[in-house]
């Protein structure tokens, strides 16, 4: 027996608040997101606040509904999430010792080094994986951690049949980055200034 997870249930509540804001600011500094575009002037009618300072500013409302502004959250996520993905990933994919563990429509992940067709960024979540063919991958995390930069090495609940498929079998994990749209590309940098200082890397 179990008691209701409080936590989860503010959580999906909060939630659904953060990306109606997140929506809204959106349209407020851009007014061009998807969705936005077709609003005439008049749609976007403007309203005059007082800060605290006593300053009044010009700020726009927002006509939208909550559904149009979710849809905005989400493209605005997509969008900064999709250049962290195209940055980490571009650079990995340089660096002959790699690995980068993806999966690819219909075909199976090649351990080879054959160059494979890669999936749209768009629609991958921000996640990358990889192995070192020298470097164990519990090295890397630990090396990472000790220069501030926070992230995993494990087998993440996979199988050994996964693995075996996979080519994985003599690793010790794969090392893990994961990324959200509040990390920005000084992030990315940082990181592969911090890859880059591993001998042998």
């Amino acid at each position: 027996m179990g008691t209701m997870n409080y936590e989860a249930c503010a959580g999906a509540t909060a939630l659904n608040e953060y990306f109606n804001d997140l929506g809204i600011e959106a349209w407020r500094r851009y007014g061009d997101c998807e969705g936005i575009h077709n609003l005439s002037q008049k749609q976007k009618p403007r309203i005059m606040t007082t800060q605290a300072s006593g300053d009044q500013v010009e700020e726009r409302s927002c006509p939208l509904s909550n559904s149009a502004r979710l849809s905005i959250a989400r493209t605005c996520i997509v969008q900064v999430e999709t250049g962290l993905l195209n940055s980490i990933l571009g650079y990995l994919r340089k660096i002959s010792r790699v690995r980068i563990i993806e999966d690819v429509g219909d075909m199976k992940v090649t351990h080879d080094g054959d160059c494979i067709p890669h999936a749209s960024n768009e629609q991958r979540i921000p996640i990358v994986t990889f192995v070192h063919e020298v470097i164990p991958s519990s090295q890397i995390v630990e090396h990472c951690r000790d220069h501030g930069v926070v992230c995993r090495a494990c087998k993440f609940l996979s199988t050994i049949e996964l693995w075996d498929e996979m080519n994985l079998t003599q690793y010790d994990g794969v090392v893990r980055f994961s990324f959200a749209h509040y990390n920005n590309i000084s992030d990315i940098k940082r990181t592969i200034h911090v890859l880059e200082m591993l001998e042998e890397w």
